[in-house]
This record gives C-alpha cells, sequence and structure tokens, in this order.
C-alpha cells in the first residue's frame, strides 16, 4: 500500500485512503482509532482546547470528550487539498452535532491541516475553525454570524 508519505501527497488514491481513514475513526467516535493515526509526537492545534496539546493522549482525550459532548457528531468531507511538494493534505469538512442533554444543533465549518512523517502517521495537526462562532451554539445562540 502507498501512503503519502511515500510520494508526498502526489498519489491522490493514498491520500483519499488516509483520509477516508481519518474520517471513518472521527465519525466513529473512536479515539483510539484517531490516536493509532497520529504520532507519539504529535503536536495537535485545536481552537477549544485555546492552545497546543501534544502526544496521541492528548488526541485521544480529545475524541472521548467530543463524543460525551456531541454524542452523534459527525464530519462530513467537503474537499481535500494535497500539498505537493511536501507530506501534507488540508482536509476542509462539516461539523453536525447535538450538545449533551439538549435539542440544541451545533453546525460549522472547518479544516484539518494533517502533516505526515515518512512513517504515513500525523506528526502535526492543526484544526481550524472559528471557536467564538461554536460556543455561541452551544450556548444556544444563534446559528448565524
Amino acid at each position: 500500500m502507498t501512503i503519502p508519505a511515500d510520494v508526498a501527497a502526489t498519489d491522490i488514491g493514498a491520500v483519499e485512503e488516509f483520509c477516508g481513514k481519518w474520517e471513518k475513526a472521527w465519525n466513529a467516535r473512536d479515539a483510539d482509532a484517531v490516536a493509532a493515526l497520529c504520532a507519539d509526537d504529535l503536536v495537535y492545534d485545536e481552537p477549544a482546547l485555546r492552545g497546543t496539546a501534544h502526544g496521541r493522549e492528548a488526541i485521544r482525550a480529545f475524541v472521548a470528550e467530543m463524543a460525551r459532548n456531541f454524542p452523534d457528531f459527525s464530519f462530513k468531507r467537503m474537499g481535500v487539498y494535497a500539498e505537493t511538494t511536501r507530506r501534507a493534505v488540508l482536509v476542509a469538512w462539516q461539523f453536525t452535532g447535538t450538545v449533551a442533554g439538549t435539542d440544541r444543533r451545533v453546525e460549522f465549518h472547518g479544516d484539518d491541516r494533517l502533516e505526515l512523517g515518512e512513517d504515513g502517521l500525523v506528526h502535526a495537526y492543526r484544526c481550524l475553525y472559528d471557536n467564538k462562532f461554536v460556543e455561541r451554539q452551544v450556548r444556544g445562540g444563534a446559528a448565524g454570524r
């Protein structure tokens, strides 16, 4: 099997395969599966954490927290953009989920910027979205801007 790390991101099939695993693991709310796609030395920027986290345990804990806070959450992949000169992809997605214990729906767009190592695992992960917009929805504010 070719992995994106083998050829930067010029093999779109390998990129699609990896992104499919990424999406499937998140949508299964499987913290272990998401963590397994990440390197031990992962550097993870997440707006909800308000900073940078490190390592597989950080991403594992975040996925578990998301599943508790939004038990029905899902991500729909909207696009994949591959860097051709280095091992990096950007995955555009749409999030939907219901705040636990309420009927409040949360919906927003974001992007995952994934930098892959030679081992085919995510070593740097920067998640990009408007966290203030999300927080307003969680509190029951208007979904629009």
